[in-house]
């Protein structure tokens, strides 16, 4: 539970787990923000370069800003600090482990995708994924997790 915060709230306790940030998302857009800001240099555009520094700089927040707080009844996902989607801990059904590289708040490919109510799933990417996912069986036993076979 290293990876993991533990806060206090009026609720109870709300552990927060960090998103994975992998490199496998976050190298090409470093590399295509190094190469655009490198052309751009050459061109003397002081108003380009800062739009393009701006940018990179928000989408490396945004990456490092994802996170997923869990209560005793709610899982709720956090990007960019004030988008937040809360689901209800008693309507999750199972969770995959996952690759899917759908865009989804999760700054990693080595995900999961957790299913809840009738239809609905989220795909997350947590740093402690058996942490996490030992957290939400705790407090549902009957969630169902299905995870890759390492080879």
């Amino acid at each position: 539970m290293e990876e993991e915060k533990l806060h206090s709230n009026q609720e109870g306790n709300k552990v927060v787990y960090p998103s994975k940030v992998g490199w496998e998302l976050l190298l090409p857009i470093i590399i295509i923000y190094g190469f655009l800001i490198a052309n751009s240099i050459d061109k003397a555009s002081l108003l380009g370069f800062t739009i393009l520094i701006g940018s990179l700089i928000l989408l490396v927040v945004l990456f490092y800003s994802i996170s997923y707080e869990v209560t005793d009844e709610v899982l709720t996902v956090i990007s960019f600090f004030f988008i937040k989607k809360n689901i209800l801990i008693k309507d999750i059904t199972r969770i995959v482990e996952s690759n899917n590289p759908i865009s989804s708040p999760a700054a990693s490919l080595d995900r999961l995708e957790v299913y809840y109510g009738k239809y609905s799933s989220v795909i997350i990417s947590p740093k402690d994924k058996m942490g996490f996912i030992a957290h939400l069986k705790r407090l549902s036993p009957s969630i169902q997790v299905e995870l890759k076979k390492k080879k």
